[in-house]
């Protein structure tokens, strides 16, 4: 056979079977380990479908779990929720009135519209029932507004805001939708919500709050910059009847009657069992492991019930404006220069006027009055617009492991571990490290072309005007190396330094077996990196929680950018230099977007090519960014595979 067709061979073998690969799913993988498909399937729906980690962990906690085979189908729910300046407000007025007033039944549950009664859907069923939902929400989204109004309201023993009616209307419309496409694919029953649809504050208060709790919800700025979304949760059926309760203090069973605590665990427990036991110790479940047994009840504090709901969906309701939408309203104030438009606000809403006066002028006048604005902005001095602060995220260049595999490390280093460069594509030079070779293989070098990548990005970011004022890079070499050649590229000046911080690093799960062995900022600066050396990094290696997950990433990358945009608080463009998890963790969070469940991530990251860039602009005065398009093209370029030259002698 000649060296074409047995690399041909090769090619169809490798194709075969990365996609048998590919049509393994998680629940496979469980299933092959040996867990009944009853069970992996109970597992999966309580916790998402997210990750096939957190469903085996499921697995081994209720290993002693009496109902493990029992079928309870899960009961599911679909919420609108508010997220950005909006929701940061309610979720203060969450906390300011437990504080001030005590709790009252708002707390049981998150800030939230509810859409639709809880539905019933067998463990087996879950994945239709979420891909039902997901499609709905697609075909809606042209449809979609561009806002959510809401009007206060309050009485004895009710304060909340309503949805003004055609978006209402909407949310209904979607929700019918949903209702079809889920007995359709799932075969289970959803009853939209009939009532008028609300954000309830409070209610079930001591009627001495009402005032307090009123004055309270008032400082809730019902006009605030928002991005609603769609949430579609699920609990368990015990959830429902009992009260829930979050573990403060670990606890070790004495008797075999007793149940373990674990803290930061939640404790079902029935609301009669306060009648019953008057010696402090009270039967409860816990939410971790499904046991059952006594406890000590101050060893707890009462928690809300969603607290403990899985998320399996987040989509959003609100689209955003477009610049489209604004031509189609002809209008001569549309020639005067206004501020940017967040998402979530609305002019036109009758809450903008300051007194009657603006509302009651005749509508023929508008026009002269707009002439007028357009003359005096004219006739003033002219101007510079400032530019709003930009943040460019991006991804390493091409890693030297993955284009070359791992067996780079044999071929390229001898036994003195010195480096010797065994195609065009690998690093002239590498630097030096204690363990040799051996050190690279959790951090890799970029590749020649990698360079080029960065460097590239960098020239086109120059062509286009970009000023970097900021730098910030994970520790991983690929990514000193890739900001490195992006500020080659961009010609900074050498005040513009590298400041490397661990913050930025991916999401531990992608890393198993330890944390790389990253060298230092003085060894990278060695290497000939513009390494700020001053800088203090937000955290540390010792800081990392190697047992993170998806929300936990998502919070570590918001805390880290948050405080980076507060420490570079003047006019400066800031560049983040990291991984392809980074694009989403660290630029979802500032537009008011909660993090996605564990298997969307995943999906979106692989989407995300070397030197792939996204760039947010801020909205200082609405106290958001918004994801623009990115100010240079994107880069692509055809795969180069390796040439033997042998193949001219067969």
């Amino acid at each position: 056979m000649s060296v074409g067709s047995s690399s041909e061979v090769h090619r169809r073998t490798m194709r075969k079977t990365s996609m048998i690969r590919q049509s393994i799913t998680p629940m496979d993988l469980l299933m092959s380990m040996g867990f009944p498909k009853h069970r992996v399937e109970k597992a999966a729906a309580a916790t998402g479908h997210q990750d096939i980690q957190l469903a085996s962990d499921w697995l081994l906690n209720h290993l002693d779990d009496l109902t493990l085979d029992e079928s309870i189908p899960r009961e599911y729910i679909v919420y609108a929720c508010a997220v950005g300046p909006l929701g940061e407000q309610l979720d203060e007025f969450w906390n300011k009135s437990l504080s001030l007033c005590g709790r009252n039944g708002a707390h049981s549950l998150l800030p939230h519209v509810t859409l639709c009664s809880f539905i019933t859907c067998p463990d087996s069923k879950c994945t239709a029932l979420t891909d039902a939902f997901q499609e709905v929400i697609d075909r809606w989204q042209t449809k979609a507004p561009e806002v959510l109004t809401l009007d206060f309201y309050s009485s004895t023993n009710f304060i909340g805001l309503f949805l003004e009616d055609e978006h209402a209307e909407y949310l209904r419309k979607v929700m019918a939708d949903f209702s079809v496409e889920a007995a359709s694919r799932a075969g289970v029953k959803v009853e939209p919500h009939k009532k008028q649809l609300h954000l309830t504050l409070a209610y079930q208060f001591n009627p001495t709050h009402q005032e307090p709790l009123v004055n309270l919800s008032k400082e809730v700025g019902i006009q605030s910059a928002a991005r609603w979304e769609f949430r579609l949760y699920s609990r368990d059926p015990r959830a429902a009847s009992t009260e829930v309760l979050r573990v403060l203090y670990g606890h070790t069973p004495r008797v075999p009657d007793e149940l373990e605590l674990i803290p930061d665990d939640f404790v079902y427990m029935s609301a009669t069992e306060l009648d019953k036991n008057s010696d402090g110790w009270f039967k409860g479940t816990s939410h971790k492991t499904g046991c059952e047994g006594m406890f000590p009840g101050n060893y707890t504090e009462k928690a809300p019930e969603s607290d403990t709901w899985t998320i399996h969906r987040v989509l959003p309701i609100t689209r955003p404006r477009t610049a489209s939408n604004d031509a189609k309203k002809v209008s001569l104030d549309r020639k005067v220069p206004s501020p940017p438009i967040p998402i979530g606000s609305d002019l036109e809403h009758s809450g903008n006027y300051k007194s009657a006066e603006g509302l009651l002028q005749n509508p023929q006048e508008h026009g002269y009055e707009n002439l007028l604005k357009l003359k005096k902005m004219n006739d003033a001095p002219v101007t510079t617009k400032k530019q709003p602060r930009r943040l460019f995220i991006i991804r390493h260049g091409e890693r030297v492991d993955v284009t070359f595999g791992e067996q780079w490390l044999i071929h390229c280093f001898d036994q003195q571990g010195k480096y010797q460069r065994k195609n065009l594509n690998m690093p002239k030079r590498v630097p030096q490290r204690p363990g040799g070779g051996q050190d690279f293989k959790k951090d890799s070098p970029i590749t020649e072309i990698g360079v080029y990548q960065a460097r590239m990005t960098g020239e086109a970011l120059k062509a286009a005007g970009i000023k970097i004022s900021y730098c910030y890079a994970s520790p991983s070499l690929r990514c000193s190396q890739t900001a490195h050649a992006v500020l080659q590229g961009l010609e900074a000046p050498d005040a513009v330094k590298i400041c490397v911080d661990t913050a930025l690093f991916e999401w531990l799960a992608w890393c198993k077996g330890g944390l790389p062995k990253w060298l230092s900022p003085a060894e990278l600066a060695t290497f000939g990196l513009n390494i700020d050396l001053s800088y203090k990094e937000k955290l540390t290696p010792s800081d990392l929680n190697q047992k993170e997950n998806c929300q936990a990433y998502y919070k570590r990358s918001e805390n880290f950018v948050r405080e980076v945009l507060k420490e570079c608080s003047d006019d400066g463009d800031i560049l983040l230099v990291g991984h392809a998890s980074t694009l989403d963790s660290s630029s979802r969070c500032l537009q008011g977007l909660s993090a996605r469940p564990a298997m969307e991530f995943s999906r979106i990251v692989q989407k995300v090519p070397y030197c792939g860039i996204i760039m947010l602009e801020e909205y200082a005065e609405f106290s958001i960014w918004d994801l623009v398009a990115p100010i240079i093209p994107t880069l692509t370029h055809a795969p180069n595979g390796r040439f033997d030259w042998r193949i001219m002698q067969s």
